[in-house]
């Protein structure tokens, strides 16, 4: 289940991004990708929503649809005119779910995310950590089987930067859905990716995060033990 990529072979600009890549995208996981600049981590993303194509190889959508996979990207813009509330409730009209289900499950994602009373604010007014709060709640609103996420904290500070990540493990949990989650910071990609995957050589290498899951990360000599290591491999690529 998931996704399977095989013998992809991708190239931009006369430059060859992936060559003879293959990975598999379980259900049901997070995954964080690290790399350089420019190795092509959010090429990735585009080329698994389909938006870029690639030159040759094949990617299988087992048990999941396009139309299920969802990317936010860094600085995910919400239309200037619409409350938060009516920002939410977008996707909904745009599929055509009813106005009772629409308010049953704006107001669920409000209160999840703490956004109750910036309800009928205007992104004028929010903080950047509450803007990036609403367009990671309006990504969920359909419950996609995958959501990508690029970059999604790197304009935040230290605690907002926290809280989304908390958020977004608390979500993954209860939906049982996949991420994927581009990020420069090692320590983001330790805590939020059960499996990180290095990005170097035109190639995709699975690294198993031995922390996931143990209670208060943050403050355990391990958590940062491995940070140490994993940023001595991406320094290395």
């Amino acid at each position: 289940m998931g996704i399977i990529i095989k013998n992809l072979n991708f190239i931009y600009e006369q430059n060859q991004i992936f060559k003879n890549t293959d990975f598999h995208f379980e259900d049901n996981k997070i995954y964080t990708l690290v790399g350089p600049s420019g190795i092509g981590k959010s090429t990735l993303l585009d080329v698994l929503t389909g938006f870029k194509k690639p030159q040759s190889g094949t990617i299988s959508y087992q048990n999941v649809q396009k139309s299920e996979m969802l990317t936010i990207f860094q600085n995910n813009q919400i239309f200037p005119w619409l409350t938060v509330s009516e920002a939410l409730a977008l996707p909904f009209k745009i599929k055509n779910i009813s106005k009772e289900q629409t308010d049953s499950r704006v107001k669920e994602l409000l209160k999840i995310f703490e956004l109750e009373a910036l309800a009928y604010k205007r992104p004028n007014a929010l903080s950047g950590g509450q803007l990036q709060r609403v367009a990671i709640a309006q990504g969920l609103t359909l419950d996609p089987k995958f959501l990508l996420l690029d970059e999604p904290t790197s304009s935040l500070d230290q605690e907002a930067k926290e809280e989304i990540q908390d958020r977004l493990l608390d979500e993954q949990h209860k939906r049982n859905n996949t991420m994927i989650i581009v990020t420069h910071d090692i320590e983001e990609a330790a805590y939020l990716g059960q499996e990180i995957i290095l990005v170097a050589n035109q190639q995709l290498n699975k690294l198993e995060n031995p922390t996931f899951g143990r209670e208060n990360r943050r403050h355990s000599l391990g958590f940062y033990e491995f940070c140490i290591l994993l940023r001595k491999q991406v320094r290395q690529l």
